[in-house]
């Protein structure tokens, strides 16, 4: 169901109406801040968001306030709301916290994958290889690679077979995605993304935990550093 279909949806039709359009208009939000053309710092109108959505102020409200919590939006009082701007300081800080969590589910996940979950992963890996090769350029800012870098990642969260420690480290990923998306425009797979992928892929299909483990906190270190690298420079160029 795509968003608009979501609000045009009938009252009768659905249980919590109310908690059907605020969650609608959050996908909407959230979609709009990982893959759409907001920026730091946009200015948000729950006026003009709400007449966008079809819908009345109060879904839209309740939207902003869960990205709000969830550090992708600011609420000012009496002002109104905006696209959070990062600090580099807090993106390195943020990544060496990510590193860490993912580190352990990809440790998890080539010390508890089992034969038949090779086959599935490298069919995986061959298929997000083959969209890759059909994405669009960094300048295009093709929200495909966000999502390829989701399959990716999810399935390894799904080896992992540890639901609490997976849904700790979920939790980071639409930051994550925020803080590159804010650098770079989109999560376009750089050459050392891709060796970091493979070097990831190895160490599970192999089994060697460690390995995973390693390549995989070196990794989101290094992504942190290069967005935190240019955020600063983003900083240095503003009047």
């Amino acid at each position: 169901m795509s968003t608009q279909e979501a609000f045009d949806v009938p009252f009768g039709m659905s249980a919590s109406p109310s908690a059907a359009r605020a969650d609608a208009a959050y996908e909407h939000l959230k979609r709009q801040l990982l893959e759409g053309d907001w920026g730091p710092g946009t200015k948000l109108s729950v006026v003009e968001l709400a007449r966008s959505l079809h819908c009345s102020r109060v879904p839209v409200m309740e939207a902003v306030k869960r990205l709000a919590n969830e550090g992708l939006v600011q609420i000012v009082p009496q002002v109104g709301c905006r696209v959070v701007t990062p600090t580099p300081a807090e993106v390195r800080d943020f990544f060496t916290l990510f590193a860490a969590a993912e580190g352990t589910v990809s440790a998890f996940a080539a010390a508890r994958r089992t034969a038949d979950d090779v086959i599935g992963f490298e069919r995986l890996c061959a298929d997000i290889d083959q969209r890759a090769a059909s994405a669009g350029g960094p300048a295009e800012h093709d929200p495909t690679w966000r999502r390829l870098n989701l399959l990716f990642h999810g399935r390894i969260h799904q080896l992992a077979r540890s639901p609490l420690t997976a849904a700790i480290a979920a939790t980071m990923w639409d930051r994550s995605d925020f803080y590159i998306k804010s650098a770079y425009g989109s999560l376009y797979f750089s050459r050392a993304v891709k060796a970091a992928h493979r070097a990831i892929r190895a160490a599970i299909l192999a089994g060697d935990a460690d390995a995973a483990r390693r390549a995989t906190a070196a990794h989101l270190e290094a992504v942190g550093d290069g967005v935190a690298r240019a955020m600063a420079r983003q900083d240095s160029d503003s009047p």
